[in-house]
């Protein structure tokens, strides 16, 4: 499944839920987060079964943002049972990505 654009209401419900949540913190103007959208996307397809995937945009989610303390973009967090696990910035591959969602689900 693609990753999701989110926001605040649905990231509240979906944090909490069954599966891990991981979300991609972006801005349209980011060029990199435009650069590492696409492996972003394929690992949300590869990864459906195990999480949801999705995205939020700064601009439009201020608030979420400041509360969930992202101060650099791109920045993923991996969210279990309400709470964020584990969070990586800047990653520079798909295959660092993947790495990152190994290490935060064994947490």
């Amino acid at each position: 499944m693609a990753a999701m654009d989110i926001n605040k209401e649905q990231f509240q419900q979906m944090a909490s839920g069954e599966k891990p949540l991981l979300v991609d913190y972006w801005a349209p103007w980011c060029g990199y987060c435009r650069r590492i959208g696409p492996a972003y996307e394929r690992v949300a397809e590869e990864y459906g079964d195990r999480l949801t995937a999705a995205k939020i945009n700064i601009d439009e989610e201020a608030q979420l943002a400041e509360a969930e303390q992202i101060e650099v973009i791109p920045t993923l967090v991996l969210y279990r049972d309400g709470k964020a696990v584990d969070s990586i910035v800047n990653p520079g591959s798909k295959a660092a990505i993947e790495q990152f969602i190994q290490e935060a689900l064994s947490k």
